[in-house]
């Protein structure tokens, strides 16, 4: 007996590690202050040098009201799944707000809602607080869809500093339950992390060439426009490598919260110049999983494949996330999913 309980708190401190480091906030809590603001992003702020530290929304209750009562039902569902179960380890809760066959896209978590009731019991249960944790960016939705961004700090491997970059999660919404999952995690799976088939994470799939065009469509025409600017923005400039078409979407402050690159629209055109220019393609190169609008926000979602380091000639999937601030017919802010080069990397399935 004795053997047996060391065996499950051995698995219950690794699945604890998982979900501190896979879903952020499943430690401790974070403060976030209110206010009366009531925009989609926090407040930007001036161009900097370097990169802008990402920043918790000022008020981020505001964030879930929404006039299409469906978007709003959505975003609670989200909201309270994460301080609910993450945060606070009440995976009893789970059963109401996940369906049974849950699909799971992480490239480090197996599939399925006794799955994600596994990891998470291992959190230590607390009172479910008021608000996420890691600090909420912002949260978008659009039809079944839900965007979720997280103020994420991170540890460097040196151990002497921590920086803050966004965490993302991309949720599917089913019949009042989340259906599906993908987040910005990029961390290769360990050689125990278990195939597709055998209940594994499933690949990231998303459309290719002429069939993007169709996640461009929004009821909303002003939001159909802010698509179709970024995914051109997307094709001609950052995928091209053109610099000299970057004044035609990107605004002259423009905001970088990427934690490797400098602010300001001088510092992308260098950053672009540095790389080789390729033709312009009609479509974006990565299989484009969802582009999400809201707002003043657009949000590309787009999948990658990896050779597996453990497989031979298997792969692995992960997901990406860019999002845009639209201001005045230009780019004007940047967030995205990047981890710096020397930050501290967890390895999960050993």
């Amino acid at each position: 007996m004795r053997r047996a309980r060391k065996g499950l708190l051995v698995r219950q401190g690794v699945w604890l590690a998982l979900a501190a480091t896979v879903f952020p906030g499943s430690g401790a809590a974070f403060a976030a202050a209110s206010s009366q603001d009531v925009a989609l992003a926090p407040p930007p702020r001036l161009a900097e040098p370097g990169p802008v530290p990402v920043t918790g929304h000022p008020d981020p209750l505001s964030l879930l009201d929404d006039e299409d009562a469906t978007l709003a039902a959505n975003k609670r569902l989200v909201f309270d799944m994460w301080r609910s179960v993450v945060n606070a380890g009440h995976v009893e809760v789970a059963d109401d707000l996940l369906q049974p066959d849950y699909i799971q896209h992480s490239p480090v978590l197996p599939t399925g809602r006794d799955a994600f009731k596994t990891i998470f019991s291992a959190v230590p249960r607390r009172e479910i607080p008021a608000l996420v944790s890691p600090p909420l960016v912002t949260i978008l939705a659009e039809g079944d869809l839900v965007v979720m961004a997280l103020a994420e700090e991170q540890a460097l491997a040196s151990g002497d500093g921590r920086y803050i970059t966004t965490h993302f999660n991309l949720f599917r919404a089913e019949r009042g339950r989340l259906a599906e999952h993908w987040h910005s995690v990029q961390t290769a799976p360990g050689a125990d992390v278990l195939p597709p088939e055998s209940g594994g994470p499933q690949p990231v799939t998303g459309a290719v060439g002429s069939a993007q065009l169709a996640l461009l469509q929004a009821a909303d025409p002003v939001l159909a426009g802010n698509k179709r600017f970024v995914f051109d923005a997307w094709r001609q400039v950052i995928q091209a490598g053109r610099e000299d078409l970057a004044d035609r979407y990107f605004a002259g402050g423009y905001i970088e919260h990427d934690p490797n690159f400098g602010s300001g629209l001088p510092a992308l055109k260098r950053r672009l110049a540095g790389q080789p220019d390729k033709p312009v393609a009609q479509a974006i190169d990565a299989p484009l999983v969802t582009v999400l609008a809201q707002g003043d926000l657009v949000v590309l979602v787009y999948g990658r494949e990896h050779p597996h380091p453990h497989r031979a000639g298997k792969t692995y999937t992960t997901t990406l996330f860019d999002m845009f601030r639209i201001t005045d017919g230009r780019i004007a802010e940047h967030w995205n999913g990047a981890s710096r080069p020397d930050a501290a990397v967890p390895e999960y399935g050993n």
